[in-house]
């Protein structure tokens, strides 16, 4: 099983953390689950969406393991599972959002992958994003569901002017805020990048760096005393946040690393 490791901060300005992460060997260890979300409402409102929606999509794909054999009928029972998780987090969300005033018009960001025999099987909703970080790059997989991303693609925009929009964290998509919501599904062949880390985080790490410097804290120059690889992992995730808080931690921080 790969190994894997995560660390969510409430970042430098805020008081409550509502982010969450999971991650969770499933299918009799034949596949690992990683689950990334970021809340969003008043009081606990964005704390109880992230982990509504987190505990609704884990369960759904625990209960319905892939047993085919064949690679295409495979990853389309993995897509379907994962799809399915994201309509049930959803519902769960919203339910819950229309049951209270105190809950109205919350939801949250969810960015979750499947990596099962040497391959990832991804979704995502919002701007938290997933990342495959090996020795020769850094690249983001996941494509925002956001304002600025939107007027990016559509030329109104460039990156560089993208990355200091005051509107820049405006999502267009979100688990729970409507009754229904679409979600990008992505399938890729890990061993076709060789090996490397996979990366899940939300926006509190993302607004303070470009893939360059990612990938700089990823590979930056080994200890004198090698630590074990858990220990290695550990640390690199300690080195995100640390990267986040120090430039301004001005959202809270979560990420969730993966070894492959």
């Amino acid at each position: 099983m790969l190994l894997y490791c995560g660390k969510s901060d409430v970042g430098m300005r805020r008081k409550i953390n509502q982010d969450i992460y999971g991650a969770m060997p499933i299918w009799d260890d034949d596949g690992l689950l990683l689950i990334v979300c970021d809340g969003m409402g008043g009081h606990k409102a964005g704390d109880t969406a992230s982990r509504t929606a987190m505990e609704a999509f884990r369960s759904v794909v625990v209960s319905r393991p892939c047993t085919a054999e064949d690679p295409i009928i495979r990853s389309d029972n993995i897509k379907n599972t994962l799809v399915a998780a994201v309509k049930e987090a959803n519902e769960a969300v919203y339910r819950l959002a229309q049951s209270s005033e105190a809950y109205t018009g919350m939801g949250t960001t969810l960015v979750a992958a499947i990596i099962s025999r040497g391959m990832l099987y991804a979704v995502n909703i919002g701007d938290s994003r997933l990342y495959i970080v090996t020795r020769h790059e850094a690249k983001q997989i996941t494509r925002d569901h956001s304002f600025v991303q939107f007027l990016v693609q559509t030329g109104q925009l460039t990156p560089e002017e993208a990355k200091n929009s005051p509107r820049k964290n405006v999502i267009t998509r979100a688990v729970g805020v409507a009754s229904k919501t679409e979600v990008d599904f992505f399938n890729i062949n890990l061993r076709k990048w060789g090996s490397g880390y996979i990366l899940l985080c939300t926006d509190g790490l993302t607004n303070y760096l470009d893939d360059k410097i990612l990938f700089e804290l990823l590979f930056q120059s080994r200890d004198k005393v090698r630590p074990t690889p858990q220990e290695e992992l550990a640390k690199k995730a300690d080195t995100l946040v640390a990267y986040a808080n120090q430039s301004g931690g001005s959202d809270n921080i979560t990420v969730l690393l993966a070894k492959f």
